[in-house]
């Protein structure tokens, strides 16, 4: 008894073992390997990023978190690429801070620099994202000046601004340099157009950085390729269960000292007649 339960105790292992060799090797071909590559995106900018890594052949997928935000996946042989990718692009896109944010209740008394500073702070903020939503542009940078001037005093210092802006080489913004002046003097009090400075660094993509998607890595499937390999792998899935479910109940059986049981129509019409015959020879 106890050897016959020790073959059924290795059948099932040889069975599982079976299984796994099967099984296991294609769901390691059907899931692709994949890392994050940023996190904690808005819906809308994961949706820029993603479009422009699948445009320039790299495997990426969006996953949507609990929190609303999202994260874009590559293959881990693409990490680099897809890094160097976007950041000629200028993506993901700098982060601004809103005059809510800024000047949100934090329960003590300010002081007059204090709300001075955080105002002058807040218009950088502002400006520097509406400069951004300009295309081609990667980054701004906006500082404001505005001199703490005595009202009684008739030689008052003039508000400044400077403005940096790293954009793509192929845009043109030398045209929209009058607009972008106009539009940091006139949402600034006291500022007029010619104190307003703007400075333009066009930006060259690199040799790296317009190669293409390196030829090592690996490619998607195709769906059709992939709706025929998961039916494959189910199917054998499917078998392999039924083969170890039978050696399983075999090695029962047979440990138990059970006879084999006889199924369908012919094997009782079998029976009878050997019943029959039996009592003949015994009448």
């Amino acid at each position: 008894m106890i050897g016959s339960f020790g073959d059924t105790m290795n059948g099932r292992r040889s069975g599982w073992r079976s299984l796994t060799f099967i099984v296991l090797p294609l769901l390691f071909v059907l899931s692709g390997c994949k890392v994050d590559l940023y996190t904690q995106l808005q819906e809308r900018e994961a949706n820029e990023m993603l479009a422009l890594l699948i445009d320039n052949g790299v495997d990426a997928v969006r996953v949507a978190a609990k929190d609303g935000t999202s994260t874009i996946q590559v293959d881990d042989k693409l990490l680099a690429f897809s890094i160097n990718l976007l950041n000629a692009k200028g993506l993901p896109r700098q982060s601004f801070k809103n005059l809510g944010e800024i000047f949100q209740g934090s329960g003590l008394i300010a002081s007059p620099t204090e709300e001075r500073a955080r105002y002058v702070y807040a218009l950088s903020e502002e400006l520097s994202r509406t400069i951004s939503d300009i295309d081609g542009v990667f980054s701004v940078r906006v500082h404001v000046v505005l001199p703490h001037n005595d009202l009684l005093r008739a030689d008052a210092t003039p508000s400044s601004a400077s403005v940096f802006i790293r954009h793509d080489a192929k845009a043109n913004l030398s045209v929209l340099l009058p607009k972008i002046k106009m539009l940091v003097a006139d949402s600034i009090e006291g500022l007029s157009y010619e104190k307003v400075e703007v400075v333009l660094v066009p930006v060259e993509r690199s040799v790296d950085e317009q190669r293409s998607v390196p030829q090592t890595a690996s490619r998607p499937f195709p769906a059709p390729l992939l709706a025929v390999v998961m039916g494959v792998a189910a199917a054998v899935f499917a078998v392999a269960c039924y083969l170890l479910a039978s050696l399983l109940r075999h090695r029962r059986r047979q440990s138990s000292g059970e006879p084999p049981k006889f199924e369908g129509r012919a094997d009782v019409r079998a029976i009878g007649a050997t019943r029959n015959k039996i009592n003949g020879h015994a009448a």
